[in-house]
């Protein structure tokens, strides 16, 4: 009996690693809402999870030595702007988003990243997209209508809006810096460097005041019914939705390629709507369920052809 093809073992597993990613970055959600609803502030969540995964991958990054010197001097401007944009604020507007709605919702209107960097190489680059392109982008827009209901009495609130976009250009920002950083940066120094420059970002933003820092220790924090507390939550925030998300995405994309692995990384949307509903208790309507379709279609069709932007992956 033959050993099985290499390649397929390859194949197999990276697809293993990216639907783990994919669930693991789909828990942030549900975790960081737990924790702003027992009194954290949404910076204070970001903070929490930025700063523990930055400890956690700077150590890997000592033991490992993939060339963090080399990387800082040869893409040291993008890694900054990486960490600001693409992981401190991206983050900042999400959890600050779900205050306003439901974790799905949030995460949904984020995910028009994509679309957004398909207008930015359009507009800027002077690439025009192909028809399949565009016929995404037009859907997923449609799909954003439905989310946000403008037209009807139960409508999204404006501030829920406003940081779900700016979440979604800071995402767009991450396909668009990683494609410069990425060309010469190992993807863990990437992370690494990323996430400490956010971390002093976060904080710096809580000592201004901009946005405020509130780190509390409540004595109930509720998942699924069951107190688990807050220690146990923010772990889970650091070590699932973070670290372990961002190393085995980083595994799948080596395995399987940036191309495929973004479009297994839209079960993300799926694995958090799912646990919101279990750990949180939040069912959007069913027109919000028809947009997110919609809109999980659109930036699927423009994920069809080969990626040209860095290793797109959840930054949520």
């Amino acid at each position: 009996m033959s050993s099985p093809d290499p390649v397929r073992r390859a194949t197999s597993l990276g697809l293993v690693f990216a639907v783990v990613s994919a669930v693991s970055f789909g828990t942030s959600g549900p975790f960081a809402k737990a924790l702003i609803d027992a009194g954290w502030s949404s910076t204070g969540a970001a903070l929490v999870r930025i700063g523990g995964s930055a400890v956690i991958v700077l150590v890997l990054l000592a033991i490992t030595r993939p060339g963090v010197v080399a990387a800082l001097r040869a893409d040291g401007p993008a890694l900054l702007l990486y960490g600001v944009l693409a992981i401190a604020m991206v983050q900042v507007s999400f959890f600050n988003a779900v205050r306003y709605m439901p974790v799905s919702i949030a995460l949904l209107i984020e995910y028009l990243g994509p679309v957004l960097v398909i207008a930015w190489v359009w507009a800027v680059r002077r690439q025009p997209p192909g028809g399949r392109t565009l016929a995404g982008g037009a859907v997923a827009i449609v799909g954003l209508l439905l989310v946000v209901q403008v037209w009807s009495g139960t409508a999204i609130a404006p501030a829920g809006l406003v940081w779900g976009l700016a979440a979604a250009v800071c995402q767009a920002s991450y396909f668009l810096l990683a494609d410069r950083a990425g060309a010469t940066t190992p993807p863990l120094v990437l992370a690494g460097v990323g996430m400490a420059v956010g971390t002093v970002v976060v904080a710096l933003l809580g000592l201004v005041g901009l946005l405020p820092v509130v780190l509390t220790t409540p004595e109930r924090v509720v998942l699924g019914g069951v107190d688990v507390g807050w220690v146990a939550t923010a772990a889970l925030l650091v070590v699932v939705s973070t670290v372990v998300a961002y190393l085995t995405g980083v595994l799948a994309i080596r395995r399987i390629g940036a191309a495929r692995g973004s479009l297994v990384a839209l079960l993300e949307v799926v694995a958090s709507a799912v646990l919101s509903w279990l750990l949180l208790g939040e069912v959007p309507a069913t027109i919000q369920l028809v947009g997110g379709a919609l809109i999980l279609v659109g930036v699927a069709l423009t994920r069809t052809r080969p990626a040209t932007l860095g290793e797109p992956a959840p930054t949520d």
